[in-house]
C-alpha cells in the first residue's frame, strides 16, 4: 500500500539533478561533434501542418502526428486538425489547471506540494496549515472531479509546471521515441490522481513550465513532457496532449469556433549563465558542471540557453501574428505558463492588434481572474492566472477549508456570445465569477450577452457547499484528514 502524506510533509529542498538516462541518450562530447556547439533547434514561423493530418476529419479528440518526432523540437508550431463539438444544446465546459505536479520521488510516496513557504525561499516564508498546505493537490484534483459530474469538461487546459521540483526527473536529450515512465511521476503524479467519471478520458491539451525544465536548469526531461503525447502501454490513459513546445488547436462547436495557440514563455526564465541563479534555467551555476547538454535539438549548452530560448520567442511572436491575423474563430485564446506582465510590451501589441480575446497562464501559485479593473494593462483583454493546481505551496497562507484564493481551478462556461469564468478552490467554493465577451480590434469588446451566463450570479464569493461524510481531505490513496493547525 502506498503511505498518506503526513500532516506536515512537504518537499522541502529541490531533488538532485537527474540520473535516470535512458539508452540512446548522448553525451556532451557526442553533441559537440554533432553541432559545432549551435542547436539544430526546429522553428516554425507560422501554424502548419504536417500531409498526414490535412485530410482528418473532424473528430472529437485532438489527434497529433502517427509517430513520435525524432527531436522533441519538431513539430514546433504545428497546428493539429479541428475538433468538433457539433451538439447543439447546452455551453460547453473547459476546465483550466496549473503548477499542479507534486514531488513524488519515490514508488508509494503520494505527491506532497514543494514547499515554497519553507525557510529555504526567505520572501515566500509563512506558517503551513494542515489540510491544505500538505495535500494541497489531492485537494484540488477532488474539487474537478465533483464539478467534473455536473460541468463535464470536454477537455483540461494546462498551463505547466506538471512536476515539482524540476520535471520529469529523466536526463532531456532522451530519443522521444522512446518514452517510458521510467521514474512513476506520470502515474504517481497525474494518471492517479486525476481519476473520476467526469474526467476519465478527456484530454490534457498543455504547454510547460519553467519547472518543467529543471527550475533553475534546463537538462531535466522537459521532452519527455513532450513525448508522452504518444506513450503507450503502462498506466497511461492517452490523455495527454504536448505535441510541441508550441502549438495550435481549434475548436469547433455548433454555433461558433476557438482558436487555441499555445505558447512558450520560460524565455522570461532564461538569462545569462552568471545571473539570478534561483530563478534562471540557463544558471551555470545550478546546471551540471558535465553533461549540461539536450542533445542536438538544444540547448546544447549552457551558454548557448539562453539565445535557444530566445530564438524560439522571436520565433513565436511571429507564428503568433500569422495565426492570429488568419483566425476567423469567434474566440483566440492564447495559453501559456507566465502571466503577461513578463513580455508586457509584446503582449500589449498583440492583443491591441489582433483582439486576442482571453489569456490563460500560472506561475504565479494562486488564483486570479482579470478583466476590466483598472489595474489590467491589457483591458479589454482578460487574463486569468491559475497557478494554484497544488504542486507546489501557494503565494499567501491558506485556509484548511478552502474559503481563499490560493489553491484552485478554473471552469470556463463557453458560448458564442461569451465566456464565464468560474474560481473554483481547493474546498469547492465558488470564488469569483466573471463573464467575458469577445474583443476586436482597437480596444472595442462585444456587448454583454442578454440574457448573460452572469445574470443573478454573485460576483464575488459563494457560500462554501455543505461539507458532507465524505468531504476531507483525500486523495487517490485513500489518505484523509479534516483537521487545520498552522506551523512555522
Amino acid at each position: 500500500s502506498v503511505s498518506p502524506p503526513s500532516a506536515t510533509t512537504t518537499s522541502t529542498t529541490p531533488p538532485p539533478l537527474p540520473t535516470v538516462v535512458i539508452p540512446g541518450t548522448l553525451n556532451k562530447k557526442e553533441v559537440m561533434s554533432y553541432t559545432d556547439g549551435r542547436s539544430n533547434q526546429t522553428l516554425a514561423y507560422e501554424p502548419w501542418m504536417p500531409e498526414e493530418l490535412v485530410t482528418r476529419e473532424c473528430g472529437r479528440r485532438f489527434v497529433a502526428p502517427s509517430m513520435a518526432p525524432l527531436k522533441a523540437t519538431d513539430l514546433n508550431g504545428i497546428s493539429l486538425p479541428p475538433v468538433c463539438y457539433p451538439e447543439p444544446t447546452g455551453p460547453r465546459h473547459v476546465f483550466v489547471i496549473g503548477d499542479w505536479g507534486g514531488v513524488s520521488s519515490h514508488p508509494g510516496q503520494p505527491p506532497v506540494p514543494a514547499d515554497h513557504r519553507s525557510k529555504f525561499f526567505k520572501n515566500h516564508h509563512r506558517g503551513f496549515v494542515v489540510g491544505a498546505d500538505n495535500c494541497a493537490q489531492q485537494n484540488v484534483a477532488k474539487q474537478m472531479i465533483k464539478r467534473s459530474v455536473t460541468s463535464l469538461p470536454d477537455y483540461i487546459i494546462n498551463v505547466g509546471d506538471n512536476f515539482y521540483w524540476g520535471g520529469i526527473q529523466v536526463k532531456c536529450g532522451a530519443p522521444p521515441r522512446r518514452c517510458e515512465d521510467v521514474t512513476g511521476q506520470w502515474d504517481r503524479v497525474f494518471e492517479s490522481i486525476y481519476l473520476g467519471p467526469g474526467l476519465d478520458g478527456k484530454q490534457w491539451l498543455g504547454i510547460l513550465g519553467n519547472h518543467d525544465f529543471g527550475g533553475y536548469l534546463f537538462t531535466n526531461g522537459w521532452d519527455q513532457a513532450i513525448a508522452y503525447t504518444w506513450a503507450a502501454g503502462g498506466k497511461t490513459t492517452g490523455r495527454w496532449m504536448t505535441p510541441a513546445l508550441y502549438w495550435k488547436g481549434k475548436v469547433h462547436y455548433a454555433d461558433f469556433a476557438v482558436d487555441y495557440f499555445f505558447v512558450d514563455t520560460n524565455v522570461f526564465d532564461a538569462f545569462t549563465p552568471y545571473a539570478d541563479p534561483n530563478h534562471n534555467i540557463c544558471s551555470r551555476i545550478h546546471n551540471p558542471k558535465t553533461g549540461s547538454t539536450c542533445g542536438i535539438s538544444g540547448p546544447v549548452s549552457v551558454d548557448e540557453c539562453p539565445l535557444w530560448f530566445k530564438r524560439m520567442w522571436d520565433a513565436e511572436v511571429k507564428w503568433l501574428e500569422i495565426g492570429l491575423s488568419q483566425s476567423n474563430a469567434e474566440w483566440q485564446i492564447i495559453v501559456t505558463h507566465f502571466p503577461p506582465e513578463h513580455g508586457h510590451r509584446d503582449w500589449t501589441r498583440l492583443a491591441q492588434k489582433y483582439g486576442i480575446d482571453l489569456i490563460i497562464t500560472g506561475h504565479r501559485h494562486q488564483q486570479e481572474v482579470h478583466y476590466m479593473e483598472e489595474g489590467n494593462f491589457l483591458r479589454p483583454t482578460p487574463y486569468i492566472v491559475s497557478g494554484g493546481g497544488g504542486g507546489i505551496t501557494s503565494e499567501a497562507t491558506p485556509t484548511a477549508n478552502g474559503t481563499d484564493d490560493m489553491y484552485g481551478f478554473m471552469d470556463l462556461t463557453m458560448t458564442r456570445l461569451e465566456i464565464m469564468i468560474e474560481a473554483i478552490s481547493h474546498g469547492g467554493q465558488i470564488r469569483s465569477t466573471t463573464c467575458i465577451t469577445p474583443r476586436f480590434l482597437n480596444d472595442q469588446v462585444a456587448e454583454k450577452a442578454t440574457p448573460s451566463l452572469c445574470d443573478g450570479r454573485p460576483t464575488g464569493a459563494q457560500p462554501l457547499p455543505e461539507q458532507g461524510d465524505d468531504d476531507v481531505t483525500s486523495n487517490s490513496e485513500g489518505f484523509s484528514s479534516s483537521s487545520s493547525s498552522s506551523t512555522g
